[in-house]
């Protein structure tokens, strides 16, 4: 992969790369890798996912990266899943199909999970589904106080494929997101947990660099096992089988026979997309 760095007068280092989904920017030993799908409210489609794996390998294998930052190069951080290409592409697909479909953003999830570098999601407007997994995956979550949270996948009728939701937070709670769809505020992901800090409108950037700063104080070898030990104790105590069992859950309903998925389908076909999810969102009104 080709890289163009460009030095600006902030101190920041542009990198042009191949990446058709992603801006990535380098400053002070933090490495910003940003979702850059505008028009699709940086939905992720099986390229994103792809070059996000990518961008994340790329990050791990450069000494000069301490600490890495994902967020936007617009106002959302993602909405999760581009479902209409999903349904496009899994359209008469068999289990195994389905398995690579969220395998690509499974693999991302774990990229992040084992870095031995400190990730961070810098998460502003929506963070929904995929993505939210994707969040809950890093080692800490900043959030713009305006930003939204959630997976509302189980009213599509279908589920979250990297199950990290049970292990962030309280079962009461993980079955209020997992189970009822509805979103929440950044306030209440505070709340709950899943949020470290809460950022004032515009200052996200900065909280970021300063977290950064501090964290590359750390002699990185010790943090990478301090990290390590402390996902560990989740892996022994089942969160690796629980990732496995939501792929499993994933295939499964994709397979469910059930009305309300047949019709959802076919107004997608005849009505389109946007106004299939404006039936959805009325059966819950």
């Amino acid at each position: 992969m080709s890289l163009l760095f460009v030095r600006t007068a902030l101190g920041i280092t542009l990198m042009t790369t191949a990446f058709a989904t992603l801006k990535i920017e380098d400053e002070e030993g933090l490495r910003w890798i940003r979702f850059d799908r505008a028009r699709k409210m940086n939905a992720f489609d099986e390229h994103q996912w792809t070059e996000l794996g990518q961008a994340l390998d790329a990050a791990a294998a450069d000494d000069k990266v301490r600490c890495i930052a994902l967020g936007s190069s617009s106002g959302h951080f993602s909405s999760g899943y581009d479902l209409p290409a999903a349904l496009k592409e899994l359209e008469g697909a068999g289990p195994a199909e389905i398995r690579r479909h969220i395998g690509r953003g499974n693999q991302a999830c774990w990229k992040v999970w084992h870095s031995k570098k400190p990730v961070i999601a810098a998460v502003e407007g929506y963070c929904l589904g995929g993505a939210f997994e994707l969040a809950m995956a890093c080692d800490f979550v900043l959030a713009d106080a305006g930003s939204t949270f959630g997976e509302p996948e189980a009213r599509v009728a279908a589920s979250a494929p990297f199950l990290v939701t049970p292990w962030v937070m309280g079962i009461r709670h993980a079955k209020k997101v997992l189970l009822t769809g509805e979103l929440m505020t950044a306030e209440r992901a505070e709340r709950i947990g899943i949020v470290n800090e809460l950022c004032q409108p515009g200052q996200i950037k900065t909280r970021v660099r300063e977290w950064a700063r501090k964290l590359q104080a750390f002699p990185a070898g010790v943090w990478a096992l301090n990290k390590a030990a402390v996902n560990r104790s989740y892996e022994i105590m089942g969160f690796s089988s629980a990732i496995a069992m939501g792929e499993d859950a994933f295939v499964e309903l994709c397979f469910l026979p059930d009305p309300f998925k047949i019709e959802l389908e076919q107004r997608v076909k005849r009505d389109g997309f946007a106004a299939a999810i404006r039936w959805v969102q009325s059966r819950f009104e």
